[in-house]
């Protein structure tokens, strides 16, 4: 991959991240792209490439790359803009169900904020980013010696401001007590440890469904994996995850598993929100029940399209593989 090249799919990543994880499933007008891409692009976008750096130069691939994303949801809820900890964050109450007295945190939201962020602000944009790419540079690492501190930089000063400016707009000035923040730092290193130690597992001959099969269940399991607000559905979301992650991992250790089961993974998640802006309320409780509307079928319109270019991408690499003489 080229010097020039090499940029556009982290251009890609700085794009597609802020729009997964707070647009493209209805919480924000697709109107208010360029002033979310201002202030998330550098905060979701950059620790979205940071994440993948960092795995692909220890190796350990995609394992590596989940963990530590579930170390950014970690920090990012519970210490840049603490709204797992906060009793009053905005119009929201993030402290129920299934409430853990003493460090004042919903298993729930916990859940859901760390798992959201998994899926929607890093891994779907780097599978898409990579799915991009021509084969040889999907494990190679994008940011070189003078790329990779200002990414690192960048997502730093991005999460001062974002905590500043969540302390005083949405925090109400919250400031989480220091055995919330050491558990939630405590939790993160752990994440990163096992990310970065990370070892691929021995090859199996599993059998590996379809593409198809694949994409089917992601959106099926991103879709219906929190079912409602409470400690039943926290209790199916945990069941589900798990159940995702063992049955997945079992597939990828197979030598059938490609890069495009990746992508039709990832797929299915994107796929998700051509349906989920009409099922969930806006960020902004005053928008009008005809611009909500309007501003759900822009988000699936999106989605679905970014789903169109990237099959047909896949499709165009398809044809400049090389194949084997007799």
């Amino acid at each position: 991959m080229t010097r020039r090249t090499r940029w556009l799919p982290v251009l890609g990543v700085l794009v597609a991240a802020p729009w997964f994880a707070e647009m493209a499933w209805g919480g924000i007008a697709v109107t208010e792209l360029p002033l979310v891409l201002l202030f998330l692009a550098p905060l979701y976008g950059s620790a979205a490439l940071l994440v993948r750096e960092v795995a692909r130069r220890a190796g350990g691939g995609w394992p590596s790359m989940l963990m530590l994303a579930a170390a950014f949801g970690v920090v990012q809820a519970g210490v840049v803009d603490q709204s797992l900890f906060n009793p009053a964050y905005g119009r929201f109450d993030f402290q129920h169900p299934v409430h853990v007295a003493g460090l004042d945190v919903s298993l729930y939201f916990l859940f859901a904020f760390v798992s959201g962020h998994v899926v929607a602000s890093i891994a779907t944009p780097i599978a898409l980013a990579e799915a991009w790419t021509r084969a040889p540079s999907r494990r190679r690492p994008w940011l070189g010696r003078r790329g990779l501190p200002v990414v690192a930089t960048v997502y730093v000063l991005a999460s001062v401001v974002n905590h500043l400016g969540v302390k005083d707009e949405e925090g109400h000035g919250f400031q989480a007590a220091p055995v919330q923040t050491v558990a939630a730092v405590v939790a993160a290193a752990l994440l990163v440890a096992g990310g970065v130690l990370w070892r691929r597992r021995d090859v199996t001959d599993v059998r590996v469904p379809s593409t198809v099969a694949v994409a089917a269940i992601g959106f099926a399991a991103y879709l219906l994996y929190l079912p409602g607000e409470s400690g039943a559905a926290l209790a199916v979301g945990v069941v589900v995850a798990a159940g995702v992650v063992a049955v997945v991992g079992r597939w990828s250790t197979s030598p059938r598993w490609t890069d495009d089961h990746v992508t039709a993974l990832a797929i299915g998640s994107v796929l998700v929100g051509v349906v989920m802006p009409f099922l969930v309320e806006p960020y902004d409780d005053g928008v009008t029940a005809g611009r909500e509307i309007v501003q759900d079928t822009a988000a699936a319109v999106v989605c679905l399209a970014g789903v169109a270019v990237t099959w047909w991408r896949l499709r165009v690499l398809a044809r400049r593989r090389p194949t084997s003489g007799p």
